[in-house]
């Protein structure tokens, strides 16, 4: 288990109290996920780490306005859906694949191919959900997050997630069924 002065709540309080060495804890430990979130929320891997900086910086820039004990992962994914979100108003969305599901575990280069087209029909069918949806997915499954933390995330309540699941995954399935499944 984590020691309190090990948990995000804290080393973000830190951070509030201008002390930038904690931040760079921070970026360590949500580098991977939280570049994973932006990039099946805008769908371009390039600008994708310019977003993830610009969080960043954002968090540095609204460090006074963290409250706590508000759990920060719920914060940092707020500022980054609402990145994202401005990103998708100002141009439409690429859709490029991610890659990180095509080096699954397959050994051979049939199993490699699949695995990539499959990793590029889910990055399209994530991409076609509307901007909600998307961030709730995204959240949900690739980033663990509980309906609660993305509720508070999204500034939405836990019901309103919880539809935008349901909708998305429907929406992801009726996508993928006729692609993955052509003769049924």
């Amino acid at each position: 288990m984590t020691s309190r002065h090990e948990r995000d709540e804290w080393l973000m309080v830190q951070v509030a109290q201008g002390k930038r060495e904690y931040l760079e804890t921070l970026i360590r430990r949500y580098a991977s996920p939280l570049l994973t979130f932006i990039q099946r929320m805008i769908g371009d891997r390039h600008k994708s780490e310019d977003v993830f900086q610009e969080v960043f910086l954002a968090v540095w820039a609204k460090r006074q306005q963290y409250e706590f004990p508000r759990p920060f992962k719920a914060w940092l994914y707020a500022i980054a859906a609402n990145k994202c979100h401005a990103l998708g108003r100002r141009r439409s969305l690429s859709i490029t694949p991610l890659g990180e599901e095509a080096s699954a575990s397959g050994t051979t280069p049939a199993d490699t191919a699949i695995a990539t087209e499959t990793a590029s029909l889910v990055t399209s069918a994530v991409a076609q959900l509307p901007t909600q949806q998307r961030a709730v997915v995204a959240m949900r499954v690739w980033n663990g997050m509980s309906y609660a933390d993305i509720a508070e995330a999204l500034d939405r309540t836990e019901a309103t997630v919880r539809s935008h699941m349901h909708h998305g995954l429907i929406a992801m399935r009726e996508f993928l069924q006729p692609r993955l499944n052509p003769n049924h």
